[in-house]
């Protein structure tokens, strides 16, 4: 009997199961998308579900918190070095080289972008792929496009075997063709691709630059020709000349200068050019030479004081790149000469212009002095004189003798000639300058300019005017003065076998200087020296240097300036008393002195000695 009606049998579990099986399989497109939603609202304002950054989980974070972990990334990222395989070469590139830096806002941005926005079925099936696979963000790191080109030359020229259109070899002293090939160049935009996400991967790896095999330009005939024009070139030397200058390029100088640049597009021909390393390499000892520095304008004294200015020259040089070029030029005529290219050099530091504002129009002060010829000293006061012409003291400014001069010495110039030194004449070199010093202070004593440094000579010597003389030494003393006029002043000097002239030129507003000398004072005899000498005959003293009277002067000098003011100056001058050196028989020497006997003189002629 069949089951009764009404009653469950055995099968109604089994269909019960079945039927929730099939409910949650139904409800399942429900739970997904509701899971979803829920999931997505849950990470409003953060970033979504199973994103990294670098090492770090930045699921759910907000834009602040990506930036700090951006900010920590780009710290690893920049300071740790690319490794780079360019063709077999393994170099290593520093982030900075590239000026690379680190978005770390932009990098938030993409951050919480990501599963957001690419359309309902794009932002869901990416949800359910992070589930099992997270997705790795890639920072945003920029880098400046303008490095790459130079970066992409510099190493395509040391590990690429570049194209190559054909140029001219030089051995033995000889040209012959260097044929054109094929080569490698960096594949520029994947190039740029490749480093870009190299840098920006963490943690990083290795990368290899994309290389094109390219087939250089070259045009037809070009090698051939350029060999034919490297051999006109290397058949003998080369001078370039320029009036009296010359520069010669020997055979064996072209030989290992000759450089060939291949064809281009841009220009079809093999180009020949000079190593200008070569070149200079020939100039560099001939510069002196060859080249001249500028010539300032300068003051010139001719015939009856007039004044008159020579202007200035710019200086002369040559250019190694133009003296290159040239000699290659020069290299492909039949006379195998040209033309040294001289450029015009620096322009003078004085000009006419400036002198003539200097105002200088006319003599102000004049001295000569005069000595005996031919003497080592008289080298001495020309050398000085020379080293002072055309000398230029600008308004307000102060000249020193020492400070233009510097130390007496032969290599500027002096020679070993008498000089006072403590009292005393000895040699030095330089002896003499001091009458130059001398002429020189009369000179600007009479135009009435300020002196600020003078000192007169110990002793007083005739050829000098009395209480205006000045003496020289180094380091002091020194002959200094100040340009207290409105214009310039120039010392001019001129000399003969017997004597020496200083002229000062300038405009000292018409001065007028009154000067007077006293009479002689506080006169002191000089001191007795006696050299004791047993052959001197008792009765005759014989004297080796006369000696000289001391004596003190003073000299006043007045100086009336154009506005009738007056400006008065008196200097004290005092001249030390020269030693009389007298030879005597010790008997003769007076008590005290050294050299005193005590003995008494032997009578004349055997007679009896004396009291």
């Amino acid at each position: 009997m069949g089951p009764k009606e009404g009653n469950a049998g055995p099968e109604a579990p089994l269909h019960d199961a079945r039927s929730r099986r099939w409910l949650a399989l139904a409800l399942v497109p429900l739970l997904v998308p509701l899971t979803y939603a829920v999931d997505r609202g849950s990470h409003a304002g953060r970033t979504q579900r199973g994103v990294r950054l670098g090492d770090t989980d930045i699921g759910g974070m907000t834009a602040s918190e990506v930036e700090r972990v951006a900010g920590e990334l780009g710290t690893k990222l920049l300071a740790e070095p690319l490794e780079v395989s360019v063709r077999n070469a393994k170099l290593k590139l520093p982030p900075a080289k590239l000026g690379a830096k680190l978005d770390a806002g932009g990098t938030a941005r993409r951050a919480l972008a990501l599963g957001r926005g690419a359309g309902v079925w794009s932002d869901f099936s990416g949800w359910v792929r992070r589930w099992t696979a997270p997705a790795v963000l890639e920072p945003v790191l920029e880098i400046d496009a303008a490095l790459l080109p130079p970066l992409f030359e510099e190493w395509e020229k040391d590990h690429v075997d570049l194209p190559f259109g054909g140029g001219v070899r030089v051995g033995a002293g000889a040209a012959s063709a260097d044929p054109a090939r094929k080569g490698h160049v960096i594949a520029r935009e994947r190039a740029a691709g490749v480093l870009a996400r190299g840098l920006a991967s963490w943690p990083r790896s290795a990368v290899e630059l994309p290389l094109d095999e390219r087939e250089a330009f070259t045009a037809p005939g070009a090698v051939e020709d350029a060999v034919k024009r490297a051999s006109t070139i290397l058949g003998d030397a080369v001078t370039l000349s320029q009036g009296e200058l010359s520069f010669r390029f020997e055979r064996e100088d072209l030989a290992r200068a000759l450089r060939s640049r291949e064809p281009s597009s841009r220009e079809p021909r093999v180009v020949l050019s000079l190593d200008v390393a070569v070149v200079e390499e020939k100039l560099a000892p001939l510069r002196e030479k060859l080249e001249a520095p500028p010539e300032n304008a300068r003051f010139v004294v001719e015939k009856g004081d007039r004044l008159r200015i020579e202007p200035g020259k710019s200086g002369t040089r040559l250019e190694t790149q133009k003296v290159a070029a040239a000699l290659l030029e020069a290299a492909l005529v039949p006379a195998r000469s040209g033309p040294l290219p001289l450029e015009k050099g620096a322009e003078p530091e004085l000009t006419s212009a400036a002198l003539e504002a200097l105002r200088v129009t006319k003599l102000v002060g004049r001295f000569t002095t005069h000595h005996p010829c031919c003497q080592p000293r008289v080298d001495n006061i020309h050398r000085i004189a020379d080293l002072l012409r055309g000398q230029i003291v600008r308004p307000g400014e102060t000249f020193s003798v020492n400070a233009l001069v510097g130390p007496r010495s032969a290599k500027n110039g002096f020679k070993p000639a008498p000089t006072i030194e403590e009292g005393e004449m000895v040699d030095s070199l330089g002896g003499g300058v001091s009458q130059f010093a001398t002429t020189l202070f009369n000179a600007l004593f009479l135009a009435g300019y300020d002196i600020l440094e003078r000192t007169p000579h110990t002793f007083w010597f005739a050829r000098y005017p009395m209480g205006r003389d000045a003496t020289l030494s180094w380091p002091k003393p020194d002959v200094a003065f100040k340009n207290d006029s409105d214009a310039g002043v120039l010392i001019w000097t001129e000399y003969g076998d017997d004597h020496v002239t200083v002229k000062v030129f300038g405009d000292n507003g018409d001065r007028k200087v009154r000067f007077k000398v006293s009479p002689q004072q506080s006169i002191v005899k000089p001191p007795i020296e006696y050299i004791p000498d047993l052959t001197q005959p008792p009765e005759k003293d014989k004297t080796m240097e006369p000696g000289q009277t001391g004596w003190t002067v003073f000299v006043t000098r007045e100086v009336v300036l154009a506005d009738g003011s007056k400006k008065e100056e008196k200097r004290k001058v005092v001249y030390k008393p020269r030693t009389r050196r007298v030879v005597a028989h010790p008997c003769k020497i007076p008590a005290g002195e050294p050299g005193h006997s005590g003995e008494k003189c032997p009578e004349p002629d055997g007679g009896a000695p004396e009291e």
